[in-house]
């Protein structure tokens, strides 16, 4: 009789047991996220790195580099960055932020000398010419998605996010070289489930979002003329800076990082970039300087960032020496006004200005810097100074959303840095594209808007800018 009542007992409480202990249990972790397809090659392009130099770069998502062919030889490239998974960036606060996953291999290898044209897996790559007489300038062109400020652009729309026909306008210029000021990455944050203008938006750091937003739209301009990079805030440690080492940044070979844990008040060692000079001719050049971390608030002067970027400022100043004639590339304005929604023209907020100021006095720049591209900006501005300056091309009207404008009328009364007495100024807030062409004295310099109509002309001779 017991024995049956303890049976009766067990086919009762086993299972119930067995119920209770497994909800003791840690739950199983959840599936892993499928690996996309892989479909080989995505893009290949040829970029100015530092030396100066030339190297070809280029994302697949195989195990190994492609091969640069060419007739009668052929070279292997090298990995810069391995696939893999990133923290969050280093002193990022947005809530959606997530870690950056890295699908793609970059690769690179140097242009092969004496080489005057060459494919990557079917992409077809020309050597940079001897001078470079046709340059493209671009800048801050992702479309903006940031739910801190609510901020959310019409990516699918070509006509609310531009960027992909302003491409297609500078491919029509046939250009001997393409310059992007910085800016390239804006999808922060994931697009609001009632927003059909930016549905199936990738977001983040990873590269997917560096995909939809530069490599994917650019495929075409990428391969049809050598690029210079400029790096902007968007793309400093905090945000999209692991993606910019891999994929942009001028150090050749192995991609640098950011560090992952910085202490406060420190600057990650991966916003500092060396300034480098890309030659145009035997008389012009471009020098490159990253500004990307400086941004609009003050750098303490007693701080190892200034005595580092102050640093960097002498190199300029050794590059200028070069060449008769330079163009100073960084991101961030200091010879600008910020737009706003009345047309009042606003100081620029840059800690650029006083390391320049402290490097190169009032002028800002040292001898032979005739002018300065800048973007940061979303507008595109052309200035000229009757006191000793050099020109100033705001030119960051790629594509992210714009804001605001600036009255001309007022901008000529109103110095942007002291001293700096303007006699030239021209604005417009159209999105498009600038083209420089080279003359004997400068640079004629000419704005065009997405559908290829031109809106402003200049002429740049020396350090003095008419516009018409």
């Amino acid at each position: 009789m017991v024995d049956r009542l303890m049976i009766h007992l067990a086919r009762f409480l086993l299972p119930a047991l067995a119920l209770t202990l497994a909800g003791c249990a840690a739950p199983p972790p959840p599936p892993a996220e499928p690996a996309p397809p892989r479909t080989g090659l995505q893009e290949a392009w040829v970029q100015a790195v530092a030396g100066p130099g030339w190297a070809v770069r280029a994302l697949t998502d195989d195990d190994s580099c492609p091969a640069l062919q060419w007739d009668g030889g052929s070279a292997a490239m090298q990995t810069r960055s391995a696939p893999g998974l990133e923290p969050p960036p280093p002193g990022n606060s947005q809530p959606e932020r997530k870690p950056s996953r890295f699908t793609l291999r970059a690769c690179e290898a140097p242009w092969p000398q004496g080489v005057a044209a060459l494919t990557v897996g079917g992409i077809a790559l020309k050597a940079p010419a001897s001078e470079l007489l046709r340059i493209v300038v671009i800048g801050d062109t992702g479309c903006r998605l940031k739910a801190s400020e609510n901020d959310f652009q019409p990516c699918n729309d070509a006509y609310g996010w531009p960027f992909p026909r302003v491409l297609a306008q500078a491919l029509q210029l046939k250009p001997d070289l393409v310059v992007h000021v910085g800016d390239y990455h804006y999808r922060e944050s994931p697009c609001p489930a009632d927003m059909a203008g930016c549905a199936g938006s990738p977001w983040g750091y990873g590269d997917d979002t560096w995909q939809a937003d530069l490599f994917q739209p650019a495929k075409a301009l990428l391969a049809a003329a050598p690029w210079v990079f400029v790096r902007g805030n968007h793309e400093a440690c905090n945000r999209a800076g692991q993606g910019w080492l891999r994929y942009l940044d001028a150090t050749p070979g192995a991609a640098r990082r950011c560090e992952t844990a910085m202490a406060s008040g420190q600057v990650n060692p991966g916003d500092f970039t060396p300034p480098f000079a890309v030659p145009l001719s035997p008389r012009s050049q471009l020098i490159v300087f990253d500004s990307a971390e400086i941004g609009g608030g003050k750098v303490p002067r007693d701080s190892a960032a200034w005595a580092r970027w102050r640093q960097q400022l002498d190199v300029v100043a050794t590059l200028a020496a070069d060449r008769a004639q330079s163009l100073f590339l960084s991101h961030h304005p200091s010879l600008a006004f910020a737009p706003s929604l009345l047309g009042s023209p606003g100081l620029p907020r840059s800690g650029l200005t006083p390391l320049l100021q402290d490097a190169f006095g009032p002028r800002l720049y040292p001898p032979g810097v005739q002018a300065v591209l800048q973007g940061h900006l979303h507008i595109h501005e052309a200035l000229g100074f009757a006191s000793n300056h050099p020109a100033s091309l705001v030119i960051g009207n790629g594509g992210s959303a714009a804001s605001g404008r600036v009255n001309a009328a007022a901008a000529l009364k109103t110095e942007p840095v002291p001293g700096a007495r303007l006699e030239t100024f021209h604005s417009h807030t159209e999105f498009g594209l600038t083209l420089l062409s080279a003359t004997p004295q400068g640079w004629h310099v000419q704005a065009y808007d997405a559908l290829g109509q031109p809106l402003a002309r200049c002429t740049l001779a020396g350090q003095k800018l008419r516009c018409s």
